[in-house]
């Protein structure tokens, strides 16, 4: 039994993996013996991602609460720009403590302890001016490890640098999560004591039922590819996934009898014109190419993708964080393919999940494309303990013990 009873689960963002980190999160949270009282976006949403969960039952915590998102201020003429990082801070924090105190009275019960589902730096870097208007002990994941693998380097899409340091320095912090386990170490130098558990990577990776909807796209996949082997890039399809290299590979003339799906919504943003221009003719012209630019609907939808493909392209690029596309790839038992240099390719390297390439490297893809192809088997059939190790290590029951270590005493 962890030391706190009563746990606030908060989550702001709802996109991509977030509800599905926090419908798994409430669920183990209540295996360990916690009241959870969920606030997330979306409550009319989370019975049924409940019901995917082994709680399965939503009726096991407390009523849904909706997490309010305080919007960045705009510019003012009557308050000095200096002011507003501190007047954002206290209105966010502030009010998710305001949000907590009144769950609190009308529940006469206790919050114990807020457990923040996702810690962005962008989102968190000045909880230390808002710390007294939140008045909660506090622990949360810590989604990216950025500037600990890449120093001195900006977040992209947003331009500001990582800050861990006034994040978990403060005095309200109980402990940190944190998905990177070469995170753990760095990050601890600097939460004044307190501890930083390793997080695992988890991800749903049920098949649909045969003669599912979700098999829709799938076999569509499959019978356009016609027999030929099937590379999939998947997900959020931005600059960082590697989307522009991808596209380009799939015109090398030793590819012509490889099939390439791209699935998922683009983010044109930094993508420049002459790239976009290149991508978007290559997805008309090439007759081995598929581009589905819409949200993959489910969890299961996008799990059927991934387990009609021979290879799972995931070279992303600027990049040195976690992805649970190589979690869906290891359970699915499916070869993937990642750029160097940093946490991706620590885990492929050392499960031997695929093939590793230098970041940006059309060349190297298309030799990796070409080495798995030519392997009798997939990565997995002759190494299943490290498979499975992979397995145990980003599983649910590793996710109810990272809880228990997080929630358990640290220092006050």
């Amino acid at each position: 039994m962890p030391e706190f009873k009563t746990v606030a689960l908060v989550e702001w963002h709802w996109s991509g993996h977030h509800p599905v980190y926090f419908a798994l999160f409430a669920s183990a949270l209540a295996e360990i013996g916690c009241r959870v009282v969920p606030f997330c976006p979306a409550p009319e949403e989370f019975p049924a991602l409940i019901a995917q969960t082994p709680v399965a039952d939503s009726a096991a915590m407390a009523r849904i609460e909706p997490a309010d998102r305080v919007p960045v201020p705009r510019a003012s003429r009557m308050r000095p720009a200096r002011f507003r990082p501190a007047v954002h801070a206290i209105r966010k924090f502030g009010g998710l403590g305001n949000q907590l105190r009144a769950w609190e009275r009308q529940n006469s019960a206790r919050i114990d302890l807020v457990f923040f589902a996702c810690v962005y730096d962008f989102d968190f870097a000045n909880i230390a001016l808002g710390e007294r208007f939140f008045g909660f002990r506090w622990s949360g994941l810590y989604l990216h490890a950025r500037s600990f693998r890449m120093p001195g380097s900006p977040i992209p899409y947003v331009g500001s640098l990582p800050c861990p340091e006034k994040i978990f320095s403060i005095g309200s912090l109980h402990s940190a999560g944190v998905l990177d386990e070469g995170a753990v170490g760095p990050l601890g130098a600097i939460t004044n004591g307190r501890k930083v558990v390793g997080f695992p990577d988890l991800s749903d990776t049920r098949l649909p039922p045969a003669g599912d909807p979700d098999w829709g796209l799938a076999n569509k996949i499959r019978s356009f590819a016609a027999g030929r082997p099937i590379i999939s890039l998947v997900g959020h399809l931005q600059r960082t996934k590697g989307m522009v290299q991808f596209t380009r590979l799939a015109e090398d003339p030793s590819m012509k009898d490889v099939f390439f799906f791209l699935g998922g919504e683009v983010n044109w943003v930094e993508i420049p014109e002459k790239e976009r221009e290149e991508v978007r003719a290559i997805w008309e012209r090439a007759p081995n190419v598929y581009a589905h630019l819409q949200r993959v609907g489910t969890e299961s939808g996008l799990n059927a993708l991934i387990s009609v493909s021979d290879i799972v392209m995931a070279a992303y690029t600027d990049f040195p964080n976690s992805s649970n596309i190589l979690t869906k790839a290891a359970f699915l038992r499916r070869s993937v393919i990642v750029s160097n240099g940093y946490l991706m390719a620590e885990r492929v390297r050392n499960f031997k999940l695929g093939q590793i390439v230098e970041e940006g490297n059309i060349g190297e893809m298309r030799e990796a494309v070409l080495t798995i192809l030519n392997q009798k088997s997939q990565p997995g059939d002759s190494d299943d303990d490290l498979r499975l190790a992979y397995q145990k290590r980003h599983s649910y029951p590793a996710l109810m013990e990272s809880f228990e270590l997080a929630l358990g005493e640290s220092k006050p």
